[in-house]
């Protein structure tokens, strides 16, 4: 690896050459340092500064490839990080670290990109496996997703008819959608926790189970409203594993380079799904079989998607450490052999042999390895996203499950699928959100500005959401309770192509605000974790908690706001202490980053015990810039 100036990192544009003994010579660090303080200055095309890598290496993704000559190829940013602890997880191992190591590369028009991670040379380590089987395992993951997407808003158009056709009220239909969220966000904290221990692929099947048994009850118990809740909570067993281990299983899999678009299309599905549901359940519910059609569709592609974890998803978690991860497998430094599959009967007993329900087990102290999950999830940078995301997300949720209970009865009268198109903006406009502000273009672009912007453009857009809905439909009915029984005319009193706009700019401002999660995580990691391997694991482990702090409250608003709105004052006034509340988190969260960004992200270190804080220097903003 071409080493000569210092940082420990090979130029992509360049030719690859195989190291020699002089290229790994020890020198103190002081000297590396004058080495890479030259190297920025000497050369007039290398003239990004040392603030412009700090906020590089801070937006960066974990393992991001970085070349001496600040180029873009294939899409990836290069740029020289500042050496220290912000800039830990992109750089590679010292070079004295390497000297006998050879660094690994891609193929075809990745030829000249190094892997991150660096595979080991066992065909069993997920990065060596053939892309077959890691599309085959993605393609089970992304489908069971979507799945679980469709189960949460199952309910969200039929609640009015549910209610009426089981006798309760309707709060205690809408629980059929919160109680499950809620259930969901324990058992994704403890799936983060077995699956640390003993790897993810039991966990999946133990919740594929839950799930097809949940589904399959329901769809025999929807006229008894007590067994259809207990299906609803074996639905959300399954569903916590889903929403938390899907990421760390795709960062076993794939290298960074591969990484980006599949954790992109995966967010896409997922918001698509979840709000698509309803208008396409809506429709199939104005049946004569009503609601109970959604489950006989969701039976059939379940069918599939168990198929699909049994025989597609093998086990993920390996020790890249024991199996020696980066060394030479050969002179060239070439990658390694890659498995290969031939169709006959000893090949598929072979396949079946690797995905056996258990194969992996955690080394070393199971209790320290299992505190590291409540840890990265009380972690301040969670924390400070949960505050900011909570109540878009909460009024999203709970406006979008009282919507049939506004238009499903007099004097709207509103069909289940007519309801159902109430979240036709949602569903078009936020899977386009989260997609965008999850590309490389922006990710790369995610400086402190783009994010306190982001943040303001965000809360803009969720304030007139919320305000306009709550004014909006709660003047709507109020005007129209005394409009005669059977009048159509009433209807063009309140436009539903316009409810769904204001819901789509509330789905638009939560989803823009959700989008900045990862990157803020990703920060957070490359800041206190010691290697690329500790900091994947704990971006998984963040990533998740925010899941699941945020599912278990926001099953409860969904629960307990059809009490609250049921009045039209009632609606009125919770809109817009919501709006403005999130206007007042907002300007307070910006505040906290702008003014204490890394005091954040040394207090994250010091709660998930991931770094000696006396080794971090001198203490300095996420948002301090120099021109």
């Amino acid at each position: 690896m071409d080493n000569k100036d210092g940082s420990g990192f090979a130029p992509p544009s360049r030719t690859y050459q195989p190291p020699t003994a002089d290229a790994y010579i020890e020198e103190p660090e002081h000297q590396q340092q004058q080495r890479f303080n030259s190297y920025n200055t000497s050369d007039s095309s290398r003239r990004t500064s040392v603030a412009s890598a700090r906020r590089a290496s801070s937006t960066a993704h974990p393992g991001t490839l970085v070349s001496d000559s600040g180029e873009e190829r294939d899409g990836l940013t290069t740029l020289p990080p500042e050496p220290g602890a912000e800039a830990r997880l992109q750089r590679l191992p010292a070079a004295h670290d390497r000297v006998d190591q050879a660094a690994l590369y891609g193929t075809g028009r990745f030829a000249r990109v190094e892997l991150v991670p660096q595979p080991s040379d066992d065909p069993e380590d997920p990065l060596n496996w053939p892309m077959w089987r890691k599309n085959l395992n993605y393609l089970a993951l992304i489908y069971m997703t979507a799945l679980i997407g469709v189960m949460k808003t199952i309910y969200v158009s039929v609640n009015g008819p549910i209610a009426i056709r089981n006798g309760v009220s309707y709060t205690a239909a809408v629980a059929l959608t919160g109680v499950p969220l809620m259930v969901s966000a324990f058992t994704g904290a403890l799936s983060l926790v077995v699956a640390r221990l003993f790897g993810k692929r039991p966990v999946y099947l133990a919740s594929t189970a839950f799930i097809w048994i949940g589904v399959v009850w329901g769809s025999q118990v929807v006229n008894s409203f007590g067994q259809n809740m207990a299906s609803r909570v074996f639905q959300g067993i399954g569903w916590g594993a889903f929403e938390t281990l899907v990421l760390g299983s795709l960062q076993d899999t794939f290298f960074e380079h591969e990484l980006e678009p599949r954790v992109i299309i995966s967010n896409v599905v997922a918001v698509a799904t979840t709000w698509g549901a309803p208008l396409l359940g809506g429709v199939a519910s104005a049946g004569a079989l009503g609601f109970a059609v959604q489950y006989q569709i969701l039976n059939a592609f379940l069918a599939v998607g168990v198929l699909l974890v049994i025989f597609g998803a093998p086990e993920t978690a390996f020790d890249q450490v024991a199996a020696g991860a980066g060394s030479p497998l050969n002179s060239q430094g070439q990658g390694p052999r890659f498995p290969t599959i031939e169709m006959s009967l000893d090949a598929v007993r072979r396949y079946m042999d690797t995905m056996k329900p258990r194969s992996y087990e955690a080394r070393g102290n199971k209790l320290t390895l299992a505190l590291q999950v409540p840890r990265a999830m009380v972690a301040p940078t969670v924390g400070l996203l949960f505050v900011v995301t909570l109540l878009p997300q909460a009024a999203l949720w709970s406006f979008a499950s009282s919507l049939s209970m506004f238009f499903s009865v007099m004097p709207y009268m509103a069909s289940t699928g007519a309801v159902g198109a109430l979240l036709t903006g949602p569903a078009l406009l936020a899977p386009g959100v989260i997609g965008a502000l999850g590309s490389a273009y922006f990710l790369k672009r995610f400086t402190p500005r783009v994010h306190v912007g982001l943040l303001g453009v965000s809360t803009v857009l969720i304030s007139i959401g919320l305000l306009g809905f709550g004014l909006y439909v709660s003047g709507g009915r109020s005007q129209l309770m005394t409009a005669v029984l059977g009048n159509d005319s009433a209807r063009t009193e309140l436009s539903f192509p316009a409810v769904s706009f204001l819901l789509a700019l509330l789905a638009v401002g939560a989803t823009a605000l959700e989008s900045t999660a990862r990157p803020m995580i990703q920060r957070s990691t490359a800041f206190t974790s010691s290697n690329l391997a500790i900091g994947l694991r704990n971006s998984t482990d963040m990533n998740g908690g925010l899941v699941c702090w945020r599912n278990f409250v926001v099953g409860a608003f969904i629960a307990g706001i059809p009490n609250a709105i049921w009045a039209a004052d009632g609606l009125k006034s919770v809109a817009m202490g919501m709006g403005i509340t999130q206007i007042f988190v907002a300007i307070a969260v910006a505040a906290v980053w702008w003014r204490w960004g890394g005091q954040v992200l040394r207090l994250d270190g010091r709660v998930m015990a991931a770094v000696d804080l006396n080794t971090l220097g001198k203490q300095v903003s996420f948002f301090d810039t120099e021109d």
